[in-house]
C-alpha cells in the first residue's frame, strides 16, 4: 500500500478499569477502527494508566481485512508500545502474544516482535498507529 494514501479514523468505546496492580491507578483504554478510503484496514484499541511512566501507551491493533463474509483468519494483532522520547514521540513494536487482543476471537493469530519487524506488516502497523496518534481526539493528553 502507498504511504501516502490517507488513513481516517472512526472513535468507539472506551473504559476504565483497575486499579493498577503495581500502582493503584486506574487504567483506561479507548479503541475504535482505521479507514482506507471505505474500507476498514484495522480495529486500534490504547491503554493507558495515568501516573505510570510519562506519556507512554500501549497501541493494540487488530489488522486486516475486515467486513461481511471476511474470516478472521485474515486478520492478525500486532501490538506497540508508545513513549515520549527527548527527541520526540516514538512507537515500538512489542509482543502482541501477551496483550488483551491475542485471546480475541476476532483475531487468527497474535504476532510476536521477532515476526513483525521487518516486515510489510511492520509498515502498516506503523502507518494505523501514527493515525491514530494524530486523529483519536481521547488521547490529545498523550499530543501535548
Amino acid at each position: 500500500m502507498s504511504n501516502e494514501s490517507t488513513l481516517t479514523i472512526e472513535t468507539s468505546g472506551g473504559k476504565s478499569f483497575g486499579p493498577c496492580d503495581c500502582c493503584g491507578k486506574i487504567t483506561q483504554r479507548v479503541w475504535g477502527f482505521v479507514y482506507e478510503a471505505d474500507a476498514a484496514l484495522a480495529a486500534y484499541f490504547v491503554e493507558w494508566t495515568p501516573g505510570h511512566e510519562a506519556n507512554s501507551a500501549t497501541f493494540d491493533l487488530i489488522i486486516g481485512a475486515w467486513g461481511e463474509g471476511v474470516d478472521k483468519s485474515e486478520r492478525k494483532a500486532v501490538s506497540l508500545e508508545f513513549r515520549r522520547l527527548e527527541s520526540g514521540p516514538a512507537f515500538m513494536i512489542i509482543d502482541a502474544k501477551t496483550r488483551p487482543t491475542a485471546n480475541s476471537t476476532l483475531v487468527s493469530e497474535a504476532l510476536s516482535r521477532d515476526s513483525v519487524v521487518g516486515t510489510p506488516v511492520a509498515s502498516e502497523a506503523y502507518r494505523v498507529c501514527d493515525a491514530v496518534y494524530l486523529e483519536e481526539p481521547r488521547l490529545d493528553w498523550l499530543r501535548d
